[in-house]
């Protein structure tokens, strides 16, 4: 599975195993019971900790986004991706209003937060 972590970066590396593993099944990369390597595997392939993967893996259970099947090894449980991105929107939306009123008590004004908003969208 190709996977990149960052030894360099603030994000926990269980973290970072677990964001990318989320993000390919939100895509629609890993379908459906699609099989994820095994613990032992994954933790040999990314030369990290055998735990480390397990939290990674452990996190994507919590959220109900992979399940498993006792010895057989770990499945992208079938999930409903509409609903997913609606509670992912809601999220956005009340990160993207605290951040809008930091900038605002940092002085900014909203022509400003606007053209910072607009200038990142067409970096993308």
């Amino acid at each position: 599975m190709d996977i990149e972590i960052s030894n360099m970066s603030s994000v926990p590396i269980y973290q970072q195993v677990a964001a990318q593993i989320k993000s390919r099944i939100l895509t629609g990369s890993l379908k459906n019971n699609d099989q994820l390597p095994s613990i032992r595997n994954l933790a040999k392939e990314l030369e990290v900790g055998i735990i480390t993967v397990k939290k990674a893996y452990e996190v994507l259970l919590k959220e109900e986004l992979i399940y498993s099947k006792g010895a057989v090894g770990y499945f992208v449980n079938v999930i409903d991706i509409e609903a997913i991105l609606i509670l992912k929107k809601e999220e956005y939306l009340e990160k993207f209003k605290n951040l809008i009123d930091e900038a605002i008590n940092e002085g900014l004004q909203i022509p400003d937060i606007k053209n910072i908003l607009k200038i990142t969208l067409e970096d993308k």
